[in-house]
């Protein structure tokens, strides 16, 4: 029974995932952690428009969804990788050159 558990996670780990990325008005950026699409989706509609009494606490004026790649992403997996931390600030400069999924 636990070989089904290692299979089901290894198929996991291969599925898409996506991150919001977000730019305040003082032109910072956050991320979050992989989301699944729906996820993802409801995440950026909660920074776009937060509903009352959300801990978000600065407007932002654009907000992107990009897929992660399942076999190599720099970006907050709790993994701790010196060269995923290093590649981080390319992959954010590179995703934010695309079309955004919502701006003002």
């Amino acid at each position: 029974m636990t070989g089904g558990t290692g299979r089901n996670r290894d198929g996991l780990a291969v599925l898409p995932h996506y991150h919001v990325i977000a730019e305040n008005h003082d032109d910072e950026l956050i991320y979050s952690d992989g989301f699944t699409w729906p996820c993802a989706q409801g995440f950026a509609a909660d920074l776009i428009a937060p509903p009352a009494g959300a801990p978000i606490s600065e407007p932002v004026k654009a907000v992107w969804i990009i897929q992660g790649d399942p076999l190599w992403c720099p970006l907050a997996h709790g993994d701790g990788i010196p060269a995923d931390e290093q590649a981080a600030p390319e992959f954010l400069e590179q995703a934010i050159q695309q079309q955004p999924y919502w701006s003002v």
